[in-house]
């Protein structure tokens, strides 16, 4: 009278399937058969594909030689355009020294003249004077004193010839001093800098050029990566075991063909064993979640309590395909409550499949409500 028996319970687990998410040939490290248990981490198997196509990797493979090829070339480029820049401002350089030294003698010897000029005209100037003054003591004729006066003009004019000359070189020589070069004799200097211009030019564009050829091997080696990294996964899968775990059931042998999405093999979850009791939901106000009830396999006779865990009413959805054991379905019994029992009582063992699919029957205690039953037997009349 004070307790509900229901005989629709089963020890229950979950279960994972697994699935190839490449194509292949399935092989198993060891001899795997339904029983045989895993720990967490332990390789099962694979799946071994050799049928991968590697055209692509190969064809990145080839770009990114021929684009180290041309950094190698770019870079021997720009080396070889700036030492010949050096060379052609070295020579500049040099030149313009010479070329400032060529005048820096030219303006001592044009000062040299002056100055021997400067004598000259002194002693024209003074014969000129003195042959005026005995012309008009009639002390000398007329031609002695034009020839004197002759003198004198040449010296003059010498002297004003060789001041423009050397204001001439002394201008060359500010110039060539600042880097421009004057006159005829010097047309390799302005050809010199042009190729020189040319030059910073063409490293520029090689410079652009292999900056360019740099990164895009950078990106080439990432695609490189990735393909290796997509090829590995298309190659080969290890069917690693989630969780410590039991084969449940062995889809696939040793050898077996495999396509995309096909089932491997179905582990049970061996720490998530748990019973698995359908009662009726007009029991749920006698039901809460953390109460003891009492439990025995169908076949012993001792009874066993198990505390509950979970509710689930009518309306749950539930996936009974990550089940290991079903219920047989009673309409009058469609609420489920989940029980967690101590394994030492089940006597949990991969030997026994952890007692998965063994029915139990189970006993709830009843709650009475005297003020509820009242209720419904005023209502009834």
């Amino acid at each position: 009278l004070y307790l509900y028996t229901s005989s629709d319970g089963v020890v229950n687990a979950f279960t994972t399937t697994v699935t190839s998410p490449i194509e292949g040939i399935l092989h198993f490290t060891t001899q795997v058969k339904t029983g045989i248990t895993f720990k967490k981490g332990d390789i099962i198997g694979k799946v071994e594909n050799d049928r991968i196509n590697k055209s692509f990797l190969y064809e990145l493979n080839t770009e990114k030689t021929m684009l180290e090829s041309r950094i190698a070339s770019y870079s021997e480029r720009i080396e070889k355009y700036t030492n010949l820049s050096n060379s052609l401002k070295e020579n500049l350089e040099k030149y313009r020294l010479y070329s400032a030294n060529q005048f820096k003698m030219m303006i001592k010897q044009q000062e040299h003249f002056l100055t021997q000029e400067q004598a000259e005209y002194e002693r024209a100037k003074k014969e000129f004077e003195a042959n005026k003054v005995l012309a008009g003591k009639e002390a000398i004729n007329k031609r002695e004193l034009e020839r004197t006066e002759s003198n004198f003009l040449k010296s003059s004019e010498k002297i004003q010839e060789i001041e423009y000359k050397l204001g001439e070189l002394k201008n060359s020589l500010e110039a060539v001093e600042n880097g421009t070069f004057l006159g005829t004799g010097h047309n390799d200097s302005p050809y010199s800098k042009q190729r020189m211009d040319q030059l910073v030019i063409e490293i520029a564009l090689a410079q652009t050029a292999l900056d360019e050829a740099k990164s895009r091997v950078k990106g080439i080696e990432l695609q490189i990566k990735t393909e290796k990294e997509r090829i590995k996964k298309a190659e080969c899968f290890d069917i690693i075991s989630p969780f410590d775990s039991l084969v449940w059931r062995q889809t696939m042998t040793e050898g077996s063909t495999v396509v995309i999405d096909s089932e491997l093999i179905v582990l049970l979850d061996c720490s998530s064993i748990f019973l698995d009791i359908a009662v009726s939901e007009s029991q749920f106000s006698n039901i809460a979640s953390g109460n003891k009830i009492q439990y025995r396999l169908i076949g012993e006779t001792g009874y066993k309590t198990a505390t509950i865990t979970a509710l689930r009413g009518s309306g749950t959805q539930m996936d009974e395909k990550k089940h290991a054991a079903t219920l047989s379905k009673d309409p009058k019994k469609e609420f489920r409550i989940w029980a967690k029992a101590n394994s030492k009582d089940l006597n949990l063992s991969p030997d026994n499949y952890f007692q998965v699919g063994r029915r139990v029957e189970v006993k709830i205690p009843r709650k009475w409500h005297i003020s509820r039953i009242l209720n419904r037997i005023i209502d009834v009349f």
